[in-house]
Parts: C-alpha cells; sequence; structure tokens
C-alpha cells in the first residue's frame, strides 16, 4: 500500500502576487539604494589654462598698447579666474542624489518624487553644460529651488510648477570620479524612475497583503 504524497498548494491568486513581487524587488535591487553625483571637472582643468592664456594674450595687448585690446582680455582674464575659483572644489562636493525613490539637489528645499517622472530629457549645452529636465505626472508636492546668482556655470535645478518640470543645470555629471555621457545620464535617470515605480508599487502589494 502506498501511502500518498501530501502537498501545501498555493492558491493561484497567491502564487501571482508572489510572482509579481519578486518582479518588483528585482527592479528595484537593478540599482544601489542611493547613488551620489558631482559636476564634472572641466572647468577646474581648463579654467586654469585658460588663465595662463589670458595672461600671456594681456601682455602681448600691454605692448601693442592698444588699450582696446587691453579691456577685452583684462575682462576675460577676470572671468576665466572667477569661473576657476568657483569650480576649485570640482569632483567633490556631492549636489544631487538618487534613491529608490527620490531625487535630491541641494538647490531644491526637498526631494522630486520620481514615481512621478513621465518623460526625461539629458543634452548636453554650451560651455560643458548639462541640461537634464525631468517632466513629471503633475505639480503635487513639487519642492521650491533656490536660485543661485553670480555664479556662472554653477549646479542649480530649477522648478517649473505651471509645467509640473524640474530641469537641473551642471557643469557635467560624475559618478565615483567618472564624468558621465548624456546617454548614461539618461539610464540612469530612467533606472531609477522604474525603480521609485517598483517600489511605490511594491509598498501597496505589502501594505494590502
Amino acid at each position: 500500500m502506498t501511502t500518498p504524497e501530501h502537498t501545501t498548494s498555493i492558491p493561484p491568486d497567491a502564487a501571482q502576487r508572489q510572482r509579481v513581487i519578486t518582479e518588483l524587488k528585482q527592479v528595484v535591487e537593478r540599482v544601489p539604494e542611493q547613488t551620489e553625483f558631482t559636476n564634472a571637472t572641466v572647468y577646474k582643468i581648463w579654467g586654469p589654462i585658460a588663465v595662463v592664456g589670458l595672461v600671456l594674450l594681456l601682455g602681448i595687448t600691454l605692448l601693442m598698447g592698444r588699450l582696446d585690446l587691453i579691456a577685452c582680455c583684462a575682462f576675460l582674464l577676470l572671468g576665466a579666474v572667477w569661473v576657476t575659483w568657483q569650480h576649485r572644489h570640482a569632483g567633490r562636493h556631492v549636489f544631487m542624489r538618487l534613491t529608490h525613490r527620490q531625487l535630491f539637489v541641494d538647490t531644491l528645499d526637498g526631494p522630486v518624487d520620481l514615481s512621478k517622472v513621465e518623460h526625461i530629457e539629458v543634452d548636453k549645452e554650451a560651455m560643458g553644460m548639462l541640461k537634464q529636465i525631468l517632466h513629471l505626472s503633475d505639480a503635487d508636492g513639487l519642492p521650491t529651488h533656490r536660485v543661485v546668482k553670480m555664479q556662472p556655470f554653477c549646479n542649480q535645478a530649477l522648478v517649473d510648477p505651471n509645467q509640473a518640470q524640474v530641469r537641473i543645470l551642471s557643469a557635467g555629471l560624475a559618478r565615483g570620479g567618472r564624468t558621465l555621457s548624456v546617454d548614461e545620464v539618461a539610464a540612469l535617470l530612467g533606472t531609477y524612475r522604474d525603480a521609485a515605480r517598483a517600489q511605490q508599487r511594491l509598498d501597496g502589494l505589502q501594505h494590502h497583503g
């Protein structure tokens, strides 16, 4: 006589729910819990080179005695010195962070809910600047931004509640000391956005579990 084997079967609904939870956890775990970003060192490197070049050019114009050229070179030299000084800590100061739920920028008074991001634009601007635009589903809960004055080519985030947009400008973007390409930045933002949506759905399933 053979004794039948008794197995504990999982109801179809419970099995499907567990499968969905597993898939959502996999999406969340594709990215680290937190990733920090600094700006690139483009101005830190090229700023001193520009200063040296403009000093030499200023010396030449002084020998020529051309007041208009002297004034122009002096103005450009002051600008190059100012930008070089402003970016002296480039690559060391973390100004932007991504987590499984939110985006943080140091010129915003609060985080941005990544699960609301519907469209992402990343473009290279003139003078080595990087532009990131996040289009959100609505403007509810959007933080406000602090305007940075008298700092050309600085890191800055601008919020447009009328269009539910967050625009981030920076002198490039680096992670772990390596400058990221436009495609890498867009991919990272998209992956963290997907993780935030998965985390939001996971929270809902576990809450009603």
